[in-house]
């Protein structure tokens, strides 16, 4: 580890840091601003940073994301570490709503104010400081209380993309998360308590095109290949080596083995170059003549039907790689394709009826497509067009990369027929979904998805406690009982005007009207407040509210990435609560 410091720090990112270090010093010390430095510090163009961005989600999601706007309440250091991971990689525009003054606790945990910052307007300080973070966001500030905002001027959210609140009273919460709700605004809650993390997503509808699995099962239709596919196989024989884009020069000998002009024993390439699609259209066939038409099913005969490329191969090492391939695709054949639960709950939802008047873009095509497996699709989803790498020759496999691009356009054809036809019976106009949509739902169809979460009026009035009661007594395992912690604390403020544990010297009986608080809490909720011991109520109560950056930032980078997902509508938002225990590390996604 010394030799490793000892070379870094002659390397330019550590002389970069410690010139700003002595500059910083030079600054507190003399109370003068240092000469600027001959070797500025770099910085990132707003063409490197978005390139870094679409690598992960692509131009698509980079457009929507710069078309969102952003609502802030109150500038906490959780929220400025949220925004700051919203303005890096290009969020359109946020707008903060604070009303508090920077204050010495700021300058320990939040990095976006500084020491010439004391007694302003913590949220014109904190947006002056993000902007600087890319010069192509809009950021903007209202300095005003958040509390009274939502009383004076609830239309005030309507003009925003997503809204998240920090560190707000539990009344005003409740009021503010209701409006969004109630607008179809998603609404985020940010903490960070202490050792105590959590970030609520309230999401009354979010539907998600590009999902982004880690693993997709795709559709390939195998087991019943589409006609210009079967006839494709067709030109492949394994028996005779029948190629049709490679020439056979190998002569069969009398002993079955195949040999080349010189007389060599050799496979001959037509046969290791069939396409792996063909070989396992070839394969499923046979095993159907000989089991009655139907495919395998238990685990000794998937292991009997993989067990048939080895006996097909004519290398005696059984090495040839266009069968090894069709072995490790087998699934594709004698595993038909099931559309997921996410996909048959979404056919299943009200919206997705024949009769509904839904005309939202999303749930149109979702009526499409609900139609297309009825009917052309006879229970499949329409194909995506894509091919997995599989060793055969070129013309084969430009040939079969052909096929499936055509099924698959036919396959768009048909359920945008189905969308047009939905929007006549609402008399919508035809272009009110774009061709382009339907297309990339048609090629996403496996892996769509639609979040919704519950209100946050249904968690505080209606708690499904008994789902999760059992583990507060599993208190390693499980966090659920920070929740409960920091709930009372809440109820605490609104109660008393303070965190407990905020005022200093802390009276000795804050403690107990905490616990007083927890046990009426608990109550309400249906739990056992005696699950909750009393060195964990006096941990909540040493935290007096405070909010550690550590923590804040973790938090942030969490929230920022859920709230990415929501403007963007890829990868799959949390439904629920993240739940993170800052001493153990302990996490968990709960349902409260």
């Amino acid at each position: 580890l010394l030799l490793d410091l000892r070379s870094w720090k002659h390397t330019k990112p550590a002389r970069r840091i410690a010139t700003q270090l002595k500059v910083e010093v030079h600054e507190e010390m003399s109370g003068k601003p240092a000469a600027p430095s001959s070797n500025p510090r770099p910085t990132i163009s707003n063409s490197e940073r978005k390139d870094r961005s679409i690598r992960l989600w692509g131009e698509r999601g980079q457009l929507a994301l710069e078309q969102g706007h952003v609502c802030v309440l109150n500038s906490t250091a959780l929220a400025t570490e949220v925004l700051k991971n919203l303005v890096l990689p290009g969020v359109g525009a946020f707008t903060i709503v604070d009303h508090t003054r920077v204050s010495e606790r700021d300058l320990g945990n939040n990095f976006f104010v500084t020491k010439a910052s004391l007694g302003e307007p913590r949220c014109r300080e904190v947006t002056r400081m993000l902007k600087e973070l890319n010069e192509e966001v809009k950021g903007d500030f209202l300095d005003e209380d958040p509390s009274l905002l939502v009383d004076s001027d609830p239309e005030f959210f309507s003009r925003f993309t997503a809204v998240v609140a920090s560190d707000l009273p539990e009344p005003a919460l409740l009021k503010i998360a209701n409006v969004c709700w109630g607008k179809g605004i998603p609404f985020f809650v940010g903490r960070a308590y202490g050792m105590i993390g959590l970030w609520r997503n309230v999401l009354p509808e979010v539907c998600i095109v590009e999902s982004r699995p880690e693993y997709s099962k795709e559709n390939y239709r195998l087991d019943r290949p589409f006609p210009s596919l079967k006839e494709f196989a067709d030109k492949y024989d394994l028996e005779t080596c029948t190629h049709p884009n490679i020439p056979l020069t190998e002569t069969r000998a009398e002993d079955g083995t195949w040999r080349d002009q010189g007389g060599r024993t050799v496979v001959p390439k037509a046969h290791s170059h069939i396409p792996a699609f063909a070989l396992l259209i070839k394969v499923l066939d046979l095993w159907r003549s000989t089991h009655g038409g139907s495919a395998p099913v238990s685990a000794a005969d998937k292991d009997a039907f993989r067990a048939l490329f080895d006996d097909l191969q004519l290398s005696l090492l059984k090495d040839e790689e266009n069968f090894v391939e069709a072995k490790q695709l087998a699934r594709h054949a004698y595993a038909p394709f099931d559309i997921s639960s996410e996909v048959r709950c979404l056919f299943a939802d009200d919206k997705a009826q024949p009769a509904s008047t839904c005309a939202d873009p999303f749930w149109v095509v979702v009526r499409g497509l609900k139609a297309f497996v009825e009917e052309e699709g006879e229970g499949r989803l329409p194909l995506s067009g894509n091919l997995p790498d599989m060793h055969a020759d070129t013309k084969s496999y430009v040939a079969l990369q052909n096929l499936y691009r055509e099924q698959a356009q036919r396959d768009v054809a048909a359920v945008t027929a189905h969308v047009h036809k939905a929007l006549a019976g609402m008399d919508c106009a035809v272009d009110l979904v774009p061709p382009d949509d339907i297309t990339l739902m048609c090629r996403n169809a496996p892996n769509i998805r639609m979040v919704r979460t519950r209100s946050l009026e249904e968690e505080y009035t209606a708690p499904n406690a008994e789902d999760w009661a059992w583990m507060l007594d599993m208190q390693e395992e499980f966090p659920h009982y920070l929740y409960v912690l920091l709930r009372a604390a809440d109820r605490f403020r609104t109660l008393f005007g303070a965190f407990p544990g905020a005022s200093q010297p802390m009276p000795d009986a804050e403690v107990e009207r905490y616990k007083e608080v927890v046990a009426v809490l608990c109550g309400e909720m249906g739990l056992g407040s005696a699950s909750i011991g009393d060195d964990m109520l006096h941990e909540a109560v040493r935290y007096g509210g405070s909010e550690l950056h550590s923590i804040a930032a973790v938090m942030g980078g969490i929230g920022a990435q859920e709230v990415t997902k929501v403007l963007m509508k890829q990868f799959v938002p949390a439904n629920g609560t993240f739940i993170f225990n800052g001493v153990n590390g302990k996490n968990a996604l709960c349902q409260f």
